[in-house]
């Protein structure tokens, strides 16, 4: 029988590190996020036509990688629960 306790463990394991992973993901998708609300204030505030376009992208870039990031744990994280069920 100790044979089925080493897939259960190995299973009990990838769940445990999926859900740091996914939990990590959306951390770094709130930092993202964060920062793509900088980078819009920032537009607004910019004069040059040059720097609102550096600022516009940035936030394009943040936006887009934190919904990217966030979409991809969630759906980790609706994975592991699948999986445990």
């Amino acid at each position: 029988m100790p044979k089925q306790d080493k897939p259960d463990k190995a299973a009990q394991d990838g769940a445990v590190t999926q859900a740091k992973i996914a939990a990590a993901c959306l951390k770094l998708a709130a930092k993202f996020q964060e920062k793509a609300q900088r980078a819009a204030e920032r537009v607004k505030a910019a004069r040059s036509e040059d720097k609102r376009a550096m600022h516009r992208r940035r936030f394009e870039l943040y936006g887009d990688a934190a919904t990217e990031l966030g979409d991809r744990a969630r759906s980790m994280e609706s994975g592991a629960r699948d999986r445990d069920d």
